[in-house]
């Protein structure tokens, strides 16, 4: 590496301007010619870990390295410059061009290439919970309006031969010819099907679920893509998913589940199918390779994402699909979605809440604090036992404020405001006949009366259409991502309070239900969404009245103006 008082790669630094720019946009003189590059030896990958700042590596095989002294990075394994030249941001054309052929940006551009369709490939030992991330990855990015499809080789196999034969424990012994051979077709027939889902069924991600736990089995499902691109690299975009786990109690937990809900297991004892599940898991370790080629693309989880390793993965893929991988877990807290109480008839979006939707404010914090006891069994409660989260909006800010003045020894830690949960944008629509119109969903009777040309367009396409000037329930969903990552990250009981075409989008990823239907999801005034993962990976919905819960009699009274100051912060002694 170069000395910590300069940049340790020119080239690559210079593709952050123009490549034909040799002096700085504000001017100066030009800056020195890079010398002879070097090809990286390896391509980049990433390691992210847990804290203040991710954690980078990257994989060259001693050449290149990262820099915390100032950031910069030297892929290509060449020091040259001056500290006042990286920081006038003065680099020749030389070095732009140069750059630009570097073997680490080519590696780079291939990759970030757009292709024509994403291939999902889970590789791990049984029982690792491969399956439910499988269906975590389904419904999230069916969520995002993507066509999908999941294709488990365990179903392949039990189509073939029955679950009672193909399910025991010594179907997978290597030594067993005729079951491996029934166990390499069912497998090869199911990513045969992935492939023509791509190619012929409109697919847009196919998830090829198995255990893929051989180096020569991935390098065939490569082969066999590749072989139906026609020679298209990018047509497809292959990135495996490899689950590792060698915590006790993820794994007492993990096989529980596969035992309980598995058909390989029908007629068993739990007790009989753990021991036969483990007695698969050996025969598979004897000969199992864990991903060490780094031509691949692929991203290791370890324990349910307690660590995360990256390589060659980057384009959208990094944008939604990786964070959410990152924020997975088997928490089984509670996630609570609320509408924002009722405000008066005929009044802007800042308005206060009515005295009815004051008193459904004290009764949700009754509701809340009361399951917070149950959820910690009546034990002492940590110091921030929950994350509550709403829209900037001064009704959503005040439906959660009975609940914050009642606990203050954590509520401004626990409380964020997110624009991101803020009501779909109308545009020149925007007025008031929108909440005074709502029912158990938005008024679209009223908009087909206010605006029928946008009501006939909105009616072809109710997920694209935009309000005038405003956004589309797909917008919604692009940007409420933010805000639902928040709440799966979390391994705390969550309550967002938002509005209802938000609440709508959120449900419709909870229950699993079409994106494209969440228009007509019935969101109740003052009512309550409890939700509860389950060890599968889905969710279960709960509705509950909260008219109809007790009050509690420590819950504040509701002040009669807004609880948020104007950093945005929360204070129950800040007054406008």
């Amino acid at each position: 590496m170069a000395p910590a008082d300069g940049p340790q790669c020119w080239g690559c630094l210079a593709l952050f301007r123009h490549p034909l720019q040799s002096k700085h946009p504000r001017g100066g003189a030009p800056s020195r010619v890079h010398s002879p590059l070097k090809p990286v030896a390896s391509p980049i990958s990433l390691k992210i870990g847990y804290g203040a700042l991710p954690k980078a590596e990257l994989k060259s095989n001693g050449v290149a390295a990262v820099s915390r002294t100032n950031g910069a990075v030297d892929a290509c394994g060449t020091t040259a410059g001056s500290a006042s030249e990286y920081d006038r941001g003065t680099y020749s054309q030389e070095a732009s061009a140069a750059a630009l052929q570097c073997a680490g940006y080519l590696t780079r551009h291939a990759l970030t290439d757009s292709s024509r369709g994403l291939v999902i490939v889970l590789v791990g030992l049984p029982g690792r919970g491969k399956s439910f991330i499988s269906r975590k990855l389904e419904g999230f990015l069916k969520w995002q309006g993507k066509s999908i499809g999941t294709f488990n080789a365990g179903k392949y196999r039990r189509d073939a031969e029955s679950a009672a034969d193909s399910g025991r424990a010594d179907f997978f012994d290597p030594s067993n010819a005729e079951a491996l051979a029934i166990r390499k077709q069912a497998a090869s027939a199911c990513l045969s099907d992935l492939l023509d889902f791509l190619d012929e069924g409109g697919g847009e991600v196919a998830i090829f679920d198995a255990t893929n736990s051989t180096d020569e089995r991935r390098k065939l499902i490569l082969e066999q893509t590749r072989q139906r691109a026609n020679g298209l690299l990018n047509r497809y975009q292959v990135i495996f998913i490899e689950v590792l786990c060698d915590d006790p109690e993820v794994l007492r937990t993990n096989f529980r589940n596969k035992v309980m809900h598995s058909p390989d297991f029908a007629g068993m004892s739990l007790e009989e199918g753990i021991k036969d599940l483990q007695e698969r898991v050996e025969m598979y370790e004897d000969r199992y390779e864990t991903i060490e080629d780094d031509s691949m693309s692929y991203i290791k989880l370890y324990n349910m994402s307690s660590k995360v390793l990256v390589n060659r993965v980057y384009g959208s893929a990094t944008k939604s699909l990786l964070p959410f991988l990152m924020g997975t877990h088997i928490g089984a807290r509670p996630i609570w979605l609320a509408r924002t109480a009722q405000v008066p008839t005929d009044r802007q979006m800042d308005a206060d809440l009515t005295e009815e939707g004051q008193l459904f404010a004290r009764r949700l914090s009754s509701f809340v604090r009361r399951r917070l006891r149950e959820e910690y069994h009546g034990s002492d409660m940590p110091e921030k036992p929950m994350r509550v989260l709403s829209s900037t909006m001064n009704s959503s800010v005040q439906t959660v404020q009975a609940l914050l003045q009642s606990t203050p020894n954590w509520g401004s830690q626990a409380f964020k405001q997110v624009s991101a949960l803020n009501p779909i944008d109308r545009g020149r629509l925007s007025g008031p006949w929108w909440i005074d119109n709502c029912t158990d969903r938005p008024p679209w009777e009223t908009l087909s009366r206010i605006d029928p040309v946008f009501y006939e367009r909105w009616q072809a396409d109710r997920m694209r259409s935009r309000f005038p000037g405003g956004e589309s329930y797909f917008d919604v969903v692009g940007r409420v991502e933010s805000a639902l990552f928040e709440m799966e990250y979390s391994t705390k009981p969550v309550l967002t309070v938002s509005h209802i075409t938000v609440i709508q989008v959120l449900l419709s990823y909870f229950m699993g239900s079409p994106v494209s239907e969440a228009w007509d999801v019935a969101v109740p005034v003052h009512h309550l969404f409890e939700i509860r993962p389950t060890l599968g990976g889905n969710y279960v919905v709960e509705v509950v009245n909260i008219d109809a819960e007790p009050l509690d009699d420590t819950t504040p009274s509701m002040l009669a103006h807004s609880s948020s100051a104007p950093d945005g912060s929360w204070s129950p002694a800040w007054s406008p």
